[in-house]
C-alpha cells in the first residue's frame, strides 16, 4: 500500500513539474542540465562536489550567456543586459543565501535589503575612498612596518635557500595590515614573526568553508539538521582566542579614540564616529556590537581574499621569469628622484597593474555565487530571455574572467594582454573584470586592495626574485569554493637576490 501511495506521489510530482515548467517563462532559457527545470538536485550535487563554478565555465561556453541551473535558478554570464542588470539597486540579495553563509546578521555584507545596505555604506564607505586610502597616514603607518618585517624575513630566506609557503606569508602580511588598519598600529598583529594567530583565523575560515558547503548542498529539511552539527565544527578554543582578540582590541580602540588627532583614525574610530552620528542614542554596548561584527567581516575578507591574491600574484610571476624581469626593471625606477609619493607613483605603473589585474581575472579568490532576487516587475536578460519576479540569478567570476570573447586564450595568465591591446580593448576587457564585484554592492575595499598587494609585491620584488620550489608537488588549483585557496593549502616558492643587481633601498 506505501509502495503505491509513494509511486503516485512521484507520478504527480512529475506531472506538475512538467506543467510548471510549460507554462514558466523560464522555459525558453538554455537548460545546464535535463533535470534543472524541475529540481535543484543537479545544482546541489555540483556545489557537494566542489564543481559549481568550474561546471558554469563550459556551460556558459557551450549554451550561451543564460543558461537555466535550477527551476528558478538562472545563471547569467554577460555584462550588458546581464551583470550591470542584475546587480543594479533594484534587486535585493537572496535572503537564504547569505543567511547559510554567515551565522551572524546585522553587518552590511549580509543586509538583503537595498535600503539597509545603502544607508550602512554611506557611514562606512568614506575612509575607502580612493583620495582618501592613497592619503592615509595610518595606512603608511602600517604598510611600512609590515613591508619592514617583510624584507627582514625575505633576508633570511633568500640567504638559507628555504622553501617558504608564500599563501601563508601573504595571508600573515595581509591581516597584519588589516589588523592595524582596523585598530591602529598600537593593536596591529605581527604574525610575520608569529603565525600563530594567522593558523587560529585560517583554521576558523576552512571550519567556516565547510559548514557553508553543507548548508548551501543539501536541500530542507537536511539543511536544518546539517546546520546544527555543522555549527559545533570549530575549536572552542581557537573560537575563544579569537573572540578574546577582538573584545581586546576593540576595547582598547574605545578607550583611545577620543585621544586621537583626526590624521591618525582608524577604521575603528571612523566607524565608531558614524554610528555616533546616525544614532547618538546607542548604547556602547550596541555600538560595540555593531561594529565588532564589522570588523570581523572586514578583517576576514582582507586576510583570506587579499592574501590569496597575493600568494597567488608571487607564484604566477615565479612561472614567468621574463615577466618577474620586466616588473622588476619598472620598480627600480622609483629610486629615481620625484615630488610625488611611493604609492602615488606606484599606482601608476603600467606592468605592476597589468600583472595585479590579470592575477585578479585568472585568480579571482571569491569567484561566488551572489545570488539576486528579480522584483515583482521581471526583467530582460542578454536581450531575448524575460524572466519573471522571485527568480534567483547569479553570476561566476570564474565564468566572467574565463569568457573567451573578452579574453582570448582565457586559460593563460599573460599580463602582457593588458599592456599591448589598444585602450577600447582594455577599456571592454575591464568590464569584464569582476573580482570586486559591480554595481550597488561592489566591494567598498576595492582601493584599499589595490594599495596593499601592489605596495607588498614592490618590497618582494624590487630587491629579490622568486623561484618555483622543485620538490613542491602539492596541487596548486584553486579550491571551487566560495573561498578558493589553493587546494594544497599551500603554495612554495625560493627566494634569492638578483645576480649583479645593486641593492635598492625602498623609501
Amino acid at each position: 500500500m506505501l509502495a503505491v501511495v509513494g509511486f503516485a506521489l512521484l507520478v504527480s510530482w512529475i506531472i506538475a513539474s512538467i506543467h510548471r515548467n510549460h507554462s514558466s517563462s523560464l522555459k525558453d532559457i538554455p537548460n545546464a542540465h535535463f533535470s534543472a527545470p524541475y529540481t535543484r538536485l543537479w545544482l546541489l550535487s555540483l556545489r557537494w562536489r566542489n564543481m559549481e563554478h568550474r561546471s558554469r565555465i563550459h556551460l556558459h561556453r557551450r549554451l550561451g550567456p543564460v543558461i537555466r541551473i535550477g527551476p528558478r535558478d538562472v545563471s547569467v554570464n554577460c555584462i550588458d543586459d546581464g551583470v550591470r542588470t542584475i546587480y543594479s539597486s533594484k534587486f535585493d540579495k537572496d535572503a537564504s543565501f547569505y543567511h547559510e553563509l554567515f551565522d551572524q546578521t546585522g553587518f552590511m555584507v549580509t543586509m538583503t535589503g537595498n535600503e539597509e545596505h545603502r544607508e550602512r555604506k554611506r557611514m562606512l564607505t568614506r575612509p575607502y575612498s580612493n583620495s582618501y586610502i592613497l592619503n592615509s597616514q595610518i595606512l603608511d603607518s602600517v604598510l611600512s612596518r609590515v613591508a619592514c618585517r617583510l624584507r627582514e624575513e625575505i633576508a633570511g630566506w633568500a640567504s638559507k635557500g628555504t622553501s617558504v609557503d608564500v599563501y601563508q606569508q601573504a595571508k600573515c602580511c595581509t591581516l597584519d595590515v588589516a589588523s592595524g588598519w582596523l585598530f591602529g598600529s598600537e593593536n596591529a598583529t605581527d604574525t610575520l614573526r608569529d603565525p600563530g594567530f594567522e593558523n587560529d583565523l585560517t583554521t576558523l575560515a576552512s571550519a567556516a568553508s565547510k559548514i557553508f558547503c553543507v548548508r548551501t548542498s543539501l536541500d530542507w529539511p537536511m539543511t536544518y539538521f546539517a546546520s546544527w552539527i555543522g555549527n559545533k565544527l570549530p575549536d572552542p578554543e581557537i573560537t575563544g582566542r579569537w573572540q578574546a582578540w577582538l573584545t581586546r582590541v576593540i576595547t582598547d580602540s574605545y578607550r583611545r579614540h577620543s585621544t586621537k588627532s583626526s590624521s591618525i583614525l582608524s577604521l575603528y574610530d571612523h566607524f565608531y564616529d558614524s554610528f555616533k552620528a546616525a544614532n547618538p542614542d546607542m548604547s556602547r554596548n550596541e555600538m560595540a556590537s555593531f561594529i565588532a561584527v564589522e570588523c570581523d567581516d572586514h578583517l576576514s575578507a582582507s586576510h583570506l581574499g587579499l592574501g590569496t591574491l597575493l600568494s597567488y600574484t608571487m607564484y604566477e610571476l615565479s612561472r614567468d621569469p621574463d615577466c618577474q624581469r620586466a616588473l622588476r626593471k619598472e620598480l627600480l625606477t622609483l629610486a629615481e628622484p620625484s615630488d610625488r609619493s611611493l604609492v602615488h607613483r606606484l599606482a601608476d605603473l603600467p606592468v605592476l597593474d597589468a600583472v595585479v589585474t590579470e592575477t585578479m581575472r585568472t585568480r579571482a579568490p571569491c569567484p561566488g555565487p551572489f545570488p539576486r532576487v528579480v522584483p515583482d516587475s521581471g526583467c530582460r536578460l542578454a536581450g531575448k530571455f524575460d524572466v519573471p519576479g522571485g527568480t534567483i540569478v547569479s553570476s561566476s567570476a570564474w565564468a566572467l574572467h574565463f569568457n573567451p570573447v573578452p579574453f582570448p586564450s582565457p586559460e593563460e595568465w599573460r599580463p602582457g594582454r593588458w599592456l599591448e591591446a589598444d585602450e577600447n580593448t582594455v577599456a571592454e576587457m575591464r568590464k569584464w573584470i569582476w573580482t570586486f564585484g559591480s554595481g550597488a554592492r561592489v566591494c567598498i575595499g576595492t582601493h584599499y586592495s589595490m594599495r596593499v598587494i601592489k605596495e607588498l609585491l614592490a618590497t618582494v620584488y624590487t630587491n629579490y626574485q622568486t623561484s618555483l620550489d622543485d620538490e613542491f608537488t602539492g596541487n596548486v588549483e584553486q579550491q571551487d569554493a566560495f573561498s578558493a585557496g589553493p587546494l594544497a593549502g599551500c603554495l612554495k616558492l625560493r627566494f634569492r637576490r638578483p645576480i649583479a643587481r645593486p641593492l635598492l633601498k625602498q623609501p
